[in-house]
């Protein structure tokens, strides 16, 4: 077996070649591309291009090499394919076939003009009359010398696991055509997509911890946004009646399979609706988005067969758990919901009220038991400052959230609260909770309470994970899995190559 190249070593090579290359007068990055056609292009019309003997020209990376005396055969790869290419010595001349032997790498870009030709093995190739070099690598492709399966060196250095691991790019090709789906779902329901501030004054608009930051012309604390549910609210005071954010937010937490410092989400807001058209909707909405990107509405994921046709099972937050647990809600006060969730084994924390203890209580005794898509429904109310109440239940609000494989929180939604006293009690509750230690109780937007005092209409709003939702429909288990970049912790200066 050969042994594998040291990576500093083959960079010391390549850049010795590098420097014969510049000696020759060879600009080894030029400006100008000499393409016309993708590779894809080339295979589909390959019968028509190799019968009319066209000459066509091909840019991309090299991704394998294979000498055989006066004839070498190279595998070229753009965006689209990659395809066989054939450099003959008696074809090129001595003098280029020799600096293409001294010369190329497999991870160089280059440009090759010829005609198309069928080996005898029949694979589809490309006869070299011609080639430029676009771009000299100076570093070998993982799979060169170690392949790239650590875990943390393909998110930490992506463009080398999109280049080493084909089936991530495809993930990342489908994320791309959800986000196109649903942008394009909502405009056809007559939404307009806006655009709210990242950097606000307040953090609000969700139970979270925020990053905080100054900005120095103003001289004043800001923070990240952790969501941009009142700004979107604001929008519809102002008359839109069908407004749409595909956002990015951030939220100063912990990092899990589940959750990144930052992350995208679409939240949308819609008058004169409630959380019970939204489930209607939803139920449209999820099969028909399922149905185009994974081709069928029963898919894998985590090991269980999800089915996203509707309608989906709707599940009451306490009978949930009262079924599930034993705990009846209405029957207990804060302290002693701690007292009873210390007994059911929760580390309980002495800043959790009794909303974070409710959802603490449903996260280990319900969630993990909900796997076909299911709408949890009817949430305490300290656990949902921005939702309206129940008319028969004062202590509940009118919110869902909708699980999927019996730990993602895809969804959650509200019948939004529009009365602005009712909005100024819950927030001034939040501030009594921040005052007690909890350090994601939501901040008080006084300039909101006063945009409801003009008056918005009843409103249903919606927000969803789209990093947890690829998660789902590409069946990967690690958000950072769906995140081109995800957050990691600074890299040890050692790891660098020298």
């Amino acid at each position: 077996m050969n042994t594998p190249i040291n990576p500093s070593d083959e960079y010391q090579i390549r850049l010795q070649r590098l420097t014969k290359i510049n000696a020759l007068g060879i600009d080894a990055y030029p400006k100008n591309v000499q393409r016309s056609h993708l590779i894809n292009e080339a295979i589909s019309d390959f019968e028509e291009l190799e019968k009319s003997s066209a000459v066509l020209s091909l840019a991309g990376r090299i991704r394998s090499i294979r000498l055989h005396g006066g004839s070498c055969f190279i595998h070229l790869e753009d965006e689209s394919a990659k395809m066989q290419a054939y450099f003959k010595q008696d074809v090129l001349g001595d003098e280029q076939y020799g600096f293409f032997n001294d010369s190329f790498d497999i991870g160089d870009f280059i440009s090759i003009t010829g005609t198309l030709f069928t080996t005898k093995r029949g694979e589809k190739s490309l006869l070299v009359q011609s080639f430029t070099l676009l771009s000299k690598a100076l570093l070998p492709l993982p799979e060169k010398w170690h392949g790239l399966n650590d875990v943390e060196t393909r998110f930490r250095q992506r463009y080398l696991d999109l280049l080493a691991n084909p089936e991530v790019r495809q993930i990342f090709n489908k994320r791309s055509q959800i986000v196109q789906f649903i942008r394009n779902y909502f405009i056809n329901l007559g939404f307009i997509e806006v655009d709210t501030p990242i950097l606000q004054l307040l953090a609000s608009g969700a139970i979270a911890k925020p990053f905080k930051t100054h900005h120095n012309a103003l001289d004043t604390e800001m923070f990240l946004r952790v969501a941009p549910e009142l700004y979107l609210k604001k929008l519809v005071v102002g008359g839109f009646e069908k407004v749409f954010e595909i956002a990015r937010c951030f939220r100063n937490e912990g990092v899990d399979f589940a959750h990144n410092p930052e992350f995208t989400q679409i939240e949308f807001y819609w008058a004169y609706k409630n959380y019970n058209d939204l489930m209607g909707e939803m139920e449209k909405f999820l099969p028909a988005l399922v149905r185009e990107v994974c081709g069928d509405l029963t898919i894998e994921y985590d090991g269980h067969k999800i089915n996203f046709a509707g309608p989906y099972q709707r599940v009451d937050f306490r009978e949930a758990l009262l079924n599930e647990s034993g705990i009846d809600l209405d029957k207990y006060d804060s302290s002693a919901l701690a007292k009873e969730a210390k007994k059911k084994g929760l580390a309980v924390e002495s800043s959790w009220g009794k909303g974070k203890l409710a959802d603490e209580l449903y996260k280990k005794f319900v969630r993990p038991k909900l796997i076909n898509p299911t709408f949890v429904i009817n949430h305490p109310i300290e656990l949902s400052p921005l939702a309206k109440k129940m008319t028969d239940r004062p202590n509940y609000v009118e919110r869902f959230q909708l699980i999927i494989g019996g730990r993602i929180e895809l969804m959650n939604a509200f019948t939004e609260l529009n009365d602005p006293l009712d909005q100024e009690a819950r927030f001034a509750f939040q501030s009594e909770l921040a005052a007690k230690g909890d350090d994601e109780a939501m901040g008080n937007d006084n300039d909101f309470v006063t945009a409801l005092k003009y008056g918005m209409p009843p409103t249903a709003g919606l927000g969803m994970g789209i990093d947890r939702l690829v998660n789902i429909l590409t069946n990967t288990h690690n958000i950072k899995e769906v995140i081109l970049f995800p957050i990691l912790k600074p890299e040890e200066e050692s790891r660098k190559v020298k």
